[in-house]
């Protein structure tokens, strides 16, 4: 089997509550309001900058973590960011449980891949090499995105566990296999 390897994770929770975004944007450390459509909180957790880490917060109280490996680590990330949140307003719980709403993880299939016999076998895969260097596409059975890489790096995602993750990559390996798209 090919080895897997986690590269994000993305975990949910709520606050419990509504909450003031252009107060948390301005109140809380290391924090950006954001307009627009879907007005949000953006929190660097890490503080330096580097894109590690992050939460997102929403009016109605629901909030994302990303920038973890593992569900562990993304409850802990929900933790901190709860806390700070309950320092500007004592109301949010912090009891509410989080959940794993997505996972992406990376696997090499050891091979080289011809993209353009793979868009074509895959209904609905999407390919433009002009704007994007791999191949998206998606399996309903397990259900899962994938992006596979001329190098033979596939990209899996849309997945809520590393089981799953390695089921889908073992159904993609098996459809590619069986229309001869690698040997």
């Amino acid at each position: 089997m090919v080895a897997l390897q986690v590269e994000n994770v993305i975990a949910s929770s709520s606050l419990g509550k509504e909450v003031e975004l252009v107060r948390l944007g301005t109140e809380l450390e290391h924090a950006q309001y954001t307009r627009g459509l879907t007005p949000s909180v953006i929190v660097d957790l890490d503080g330096d900058g580097a894109g590690g880490r992050t939460g997102l917060v929403f009016g109605s109280g629901k909030l994302y973590v990303t920038g973890v490996d593992d569900l562990t680590a993304g409850r802990e990330a929900v933790t901190q960011l709860r806390k700070a949140i309950k320092a500007l307003d004592p109301k949010v719980s912090l009891r509410k449980g989080v959940k794993l709403e997505n996972m992406v993880t990376r696997a090499d299939l050891g091979t080289t891949l011809d993209l353009a016999a793979i868009a074509a076998a895959v209904p609905g895969a999407d390919y433009d090499p002009a704007r994007f260097a791999g191949v998206v596409m998606r399996l309903d059975e397990p259900s899962a995105s994938f992006i596979l890489f001329r190098s033979g790096i596939v990209v899996v995602t849309d997945v809520s566990s590393e089981t799953r993750a390695r089921s889908a990559l073992k159904a993609l390996s098996k459809f590619l296999h069986a229309a001869s798209l690698i040997g």
